[in-house]
């Protein structure tokens, strides 16, 4: 496909067996209910949650007038070419007394102005000749003083209710004095591994298994200040042992995240015990491509009527990334109450040769080679394929994405690029 000019790459979905990209993201998110309740934290603690309230402004800034800059105020006066000093005033000091015109006061950047001081000159503007000074340019009134609550305020919001905080909020914060800020609860989000071949790192490593990389990634993915994360260990192929863990998860967890388990081989216990222990399964079988078993549903929290939402991701470990930056992350900004980040790859030039065989959205571990013929970013591919492999994505810069309906892909094809240093950052 080399069309005339570079169209964004699409993820439409043409297998009706199978749901889209959208819908999938949809439906999970209407699934999870936001955050009630809030907490008070000190500003050391606020970077990353969720305000619950408006930050409103209990003082102005500048809390007074104060000069910009190191200089003289002047008491300005008509026909006057030469001021007297009368004094000086550094940042930190009390009110000085009120200027007369035709006076001068040595002042430093944000000391206080004093009551009938027009502008301040810089010291760099003036001559001076023992107790006078002599500006040397144009002056006008106001230059070079900040007013009280030009930059904000008394009263005013300064962010609403919502808001991911950031160094600019907390900075704002402390301007304005304030200790401590409202915010939402953190989302609780409980992860296990299933699989009787899998061990936790740093154990022995009997024949036959292997160690558990899908939890921590998934958890690291998942991290930030807003969540709390529940790490349940692994759970053996057991469907007693299955339950037991997916309604002690429900019990403590706002959303729970599994790995393993998701298809429907003889040793794929997970989805026949979430619906044994009374769960649901709202939809399986994602239009992707690795992550097609991708499965969401509800675990009941035990003794009450509360409905737990659960993803229940591939295990093998790129499809389980993929489906966590694709719908777990949604679900993680709707319960913290954020907006979510829209699924829209940049559109990007294949520098690869990739036949086709599903009709599904195609993610790949790629990077960014340079520029193709339309300016766009020149992507390669990492890797051989499969989606147990981890060593490509080391290498990688983000994900190539290849719309369904793309019979093959070859160099110069237009296809979707997700950066990880955006929405998919890890």
């Amino acid at each position: 496909m080399q069309p005339d000019r570079p169209p964004h790459a699409s993820a439409a979905n043409p297998a009706s067996d199978l749901a889209s990209i959208a819908e999938v993201r949809a439906r999970v998110v209407a699934s999870v209910e936001r955050l009630a309740g809030s907490e008070s934290v000190s500003l050391a603690q606020a970077r990353g949650r969720v305000l619950a309230a408006p930050l409103i402004a209990e003082r102005s800034l500048p809390v007074f007038d104060h000069s910009a800059m190191d200089g003289y105020a002047l008491g300005l006066q008509d026909g006057c070419d030469t001021y007297r000093l009368v004094g000086r005033v550094v940042a930190g000091d009390g009110q000085p007394d009120r200027l007369q015109a035709g006076e001068a006061l040595r002042i430093f950047t944000g000391a206080p102005i004093p009551a009938g001081a027009d502008a301040v000159i810089m010291q760099e503007q003036v001559s001076i000749a023992g107790p006078m000074i002599r500006p040397l340019c144009p002056i006008a009134r106001g230059d070079n003083i900040r007013r009280a609550g030009e930059d904000v305020a008394s009263g005013v919001p300064l962010a609403r209710a919502g808001t991911l905080l950031d160094a600019r909020h907390i900075a704002l914060a402390a301007a304005v004095g304030l200790a401590h800020l409202d915010v939402r609860h953190k989302l609780r989000v409980a992860v296990l591994s299933t699989g009787n071949e899998l061990a936790t790192p740093g154990e022995p490593l009997a024949d036959g298994r292997i160690f558990d990389s899908n939890r921590p990634m998934i958890a690291a993915c998942l991290e930030r200040p807003g969540v709390e994360i529940i790490d349940l260990g692994i759970v053996r192929d057991d469907r007693t042992a299955i339950i037991a863990a997916m309604q002690r998860a429900a019990g403590m967890a706002d959303l729970i995240v599994t790995t393993g388990g998701a298809s429907v081989g003889d040793e794929d216990y997970l989805v026949r015990a979430l619906l044994e222990a009374g769960g649901d399964i709202e939809m399986a079988r994602a239009a992707i491509r690795p992550g097609k078993p991708f499965t969401f549903g509800h675990v009941l929290r035990p003794g009450e009527s509360t409905r737990v939402p659960i993803a229940i991701l591939p295990g093998n470990p790129f499809a389980a990334l993929v489906t966590t930056l694709l719908f777990v992350r949604p679900m993680i900004e709707q319960g913290l109450g954020l907006p979510a980040q829209q699924f829209a790859p940049l559109p990007a030039e294949a520098n690869f040769t990739c036949p086709r065989t599903a009709r599904r959205t195609e993610f790949l571990p790629a990077r960014v080679t340079g520029r193709g013929q339309y300016g766009l970013p020149q992507i390669a591919r990492l890797g051989r394929g499969g989606s147990a492999r981890l060593k490509p994505l080391i290498e990688a810069d983000g994900l190539a994405v290849i719309a369904p309906g793309e019979t093959a892909v070859e160099p110069g094809t237009l296809i979707g690029y997700l950066p990880f240093g955006t929405a998919f950052s890890l």
